[in-house]
């Protein structure tokens, strides 16, 4: 099944070892290791904005491939910062190992929970309801560490800051949403509009419903200016899971109720998909 997911931002597998109880996987190799050592300060490698989005958008494009585009319906379910980069930092997806196969024609499956807290989905957390929203959910928190190249959870931080996906919707409230981005990178200079507008979409990717996240289809052209961005992202999930949870007079069916589980749309590439049903405004040339 492995050898037959083929993507260029997917890991590509080169073969298998079996001796005795020993069994190992050969994938091919990865020159700059994982992105991890370098957001995560265990590197002294300094990635500037294009690289940091040429990472953003090859994750996306992998997933949407896992998504929406292989022949078989693929939700990786831990999506973080141990995406490897090849020589010229181009990112692969891999770590399969807690992989699902979806049908066709399920919204969902009810499934153990599985993955790293921090980046997990809500509806996935509480109810074990695993869809491609869980990935989306992770992608928006992983996009942000890339951004301000931190942890998504740093407990040695101010305590409005410990939390990267609730401090960066602070800032979002305050229009001031360039404080979030790592100081070397504005130090070096950008073009401030690409950087707030993959904030932007980050956000999107942490909306409390899960049918209210975009596909990765619409996330990828909402990256790349194919689309105009008229969606504004409601309050993340994480404000009321940390607060609430926390609150012994709420029980687990009130928490559980605030995030509907996820319905079935078409993908885009069924015959009954419309692309007004999914992108956020209509297509513009670039």
């Amino acid at each position: 099944m492995i050898t037959s997911i083929q993507h260029k931002n997917l890991v590509r597998l080169l073969g298998c070892c079996s001796q005795g109880p020993q069994r190992l996987l050969v994938y091919e190799y990865m020159k700059n290791r994982s992105l991890d050592h370098i957001i995560y300060g265990k590197s002294d490698q300094y990635l500037n904005w294009n690289t940091r989005f040429q990472i953003i958008l090859g994750i996306a494009r992998g997933l949407q491939y896992l998504h929406e585009d292989s022949h078989l319906r693929i939700v990786h379910r831990d999506i973080k910062a141990n995406i490897l980069l090849d020589d010229k930092f181009q990112p692969r997806i891999g770590d399969f190992g807690l992989a699902r196969f979806f049908p066709e024609d399920q919204a969902y499956l009810s499934t153990t929970f599985a993955g790293t807290l921090g980046y997990t989905a809500p509806e996935y957390a509480i109810r074990g309801e695993l869809s491609e929203k869980a990935d989306i959910y992770s992608f928006g928190v992983l996009v942000l560490e890339i951004i301000s190249c931190r942890k998504n959870t740093d407990l040695t931080l101010t305590s409005e800051m410990q939390y990267l996906p609730e401090y960066a919707w602070k800032l979002h409230e305050r229009s001031k949403m360039i404080d979030l981005v790592d100081p070397r990178i504005r130090n070096a200079g950008f073009i401030e509009k690409d950087v707030m507008q993959t904030i932007h979409v980050a956000l999107l990717c942490l909306q409390a419903h899960a049918n209210t996240r975009p596909p990765m289809s619409e996330i990828v052209a909402m990256l790349t200016w194919k689309v105009e961005m008229v969606k504004s992202p409601s309050k993340p999930t994480f404000l009321d899971r940390r607060h609430r949870w926390k609150n012994e007079n709420t029980s687990w069916e009130t928490v559980s109720a605030e995030f509907p589980s996820p319905s079935l749309t078409p993908p885009p590439n069924s015959r009954d998909y419309n692309a007004s049903q999914s992108f956020s405004g209509p297509m513009v040339k670039v």
